[in-house]
């Protein structure tokens, strides 16, 4: 398995130190396999109230799980392709889902489950998603090479930037919304204004190695941490740290 953002792994989690200041570990523990979806699993988020748990499958399709109980509540269907990410609302009422098919999909939480607008403009894969923290807006990445934002109630995309020169991994709001964050393939990081579109600041590596994730840390500064893919490590800006809690996926199964 992996180690965390923390620098922990071979299955254990920091539990903090002992009197010897030695750090002590707990070992983690499987609670329950989610088995549903009918080929590999992209992306597992919990909701952010803690009691949802949402599936992204390349079988087209998302499934809503409880936290409590971990049985299946829905499985949504719509999308013609794979889905590569999703994302929650911030008052868990709404997710966001990205597909191959070009669109991303807004789906209601809540009973009777519904699509409740499709997002289209995208010209390629759709590969990550987020919402801003009002919930008012969403951001997209694409293979496009495009960062799109949408206004979630009409569903219409207000603005277009021509971000990166390769295929676009992620995209994050700051805690305000007023900054986004974007990792691509060109091995770059770029922070956009988010109201006017425009790029603030670059950061790249000299040997420009694919960027596969970036994210603002959760506190108001200007913090990021990033993954770069091929050198298999992260790096942490402005000394800033980041706890991540991770599920990983083992091809058709959801391990918690």
């Amino acid at each position: 398995m992996p180690s965390g953002g923390n620098g922990v792994g071979n299955g254990a989690v920091n539990a903090g130190t002992n009197s010897g200041n030695t750090p002590t570990f707990k070992p983690y523990r499987e609670l329950k396999t989610l088995e549903g979806h009918t080929a590999a699993i992209s992306c597992v988020k919990f909701s952010n109230d803690g009691n949802l748990l949402a599936s992204a499958s390349l079988d087209k399709t998302m499934i809503l799980w409880s936290a409590t109980n971990y049985s299946q509540i829905h499985r949504y269907e719509g999308h013609s392709s794979g889905i590569s990410d999703l994302a929650w609302s911030s008052d868990s009422h709404y997710t966001c889902s990205a597909s191959d098919d070009s669109t991303l999909r807004i789906w209601d939480a809540r009973s009777p489950y519904e699509c409740l607008k499709v997002l289209r403009g995208h010209t390629n894969f759709v590969f990550c998603v987020n919402f801003n923290p009002p919930s008012n807006l969403i951001v997209s990445g694409s293979f496009d090479e495009t960062i799109r934002i949408w206004e979630v109630k009409t569903g219409r995309c207000v603005r277009v930037i021509k971000a990166h020169s390769m295929p676009l991994t992620s995209v994050h709001f700051n805690r305000d919304g007023s900054l986004i964050v974007s990792g691509s393939h060109d091995g770059s990081c770029k922070i956009w204004d988010a109201k006017e579109g425009t790029c603030l600041k670059t950061l790249v590596d000299d040997k420009s190695p694919a960027v596969s994730f970036a994210k603002f840390s959760p506190n108001e500064a200007l913090q990021l941490c990033i993954w770069e893919v091929y050198k298999g490590i992260h790096r942490t800006y402005q000394q800033s740290i980041l706890h991540h809690i991770r599920l990983f996926c083992d091809q058709r199964q959801v391990h918690c």
